[in-house]
């Protein structure tokens, strides 16, 4: 009886600069606020999660306006415009957006844990 062993696939390793290029906050998408407008949205990286523990251990909602304020591309938006929108929107306004920044940045449903919260909590 003759197997069919296939020959083992060449494996091609990353360089120093595959692993420094950015590649969670290339993707962009449109994504649609109701009652509000479209806005586009982008992944965050590991960094900048990392970083917005580092800066607000304690704080959510401050961890929130950090994240929305890398994470919203159009309209442009800072720490201080987040949290007027967080005084001014619904429960689930901002919850929605960013489970979809979570999941654009690897971490939606199904993603592994990691040491990194996410803006879900």
């Amino acid at each position: 009886m003759e197997q069919n062993i296939e020959a083992p696939e060449e494996r091609v390793y990353a360089s120093a600069e595959d692993l420094a290029r950015n590649r969670s906050s290339a993707k962009e998408e449109d994504y649609h606020l109701p009652e509000v407008g479209w806005v586009r949205i982008r992944g965050l990286s590991r960094a900048e999660f990392l970083e917005s523990d580092k800066r607000y251990p304690e704080d959510m909602a401050a961890r929130e306006r950090f994240v929305l304020s890398r994470a919203v591309l159009i309209p442009k938006v800072n720490e201080a415009i987040a949290k007027k929108w967080q005084e001014a929107s619904g429960v689930q306004e901002i919850n929605l957006l960013a489970m979809k920044i979570n999941e654009m940045s690897g971490l939606g449903k199904g993603a592994d844990k990691s040491s990194v919260d996410s803006v879900r909590d």
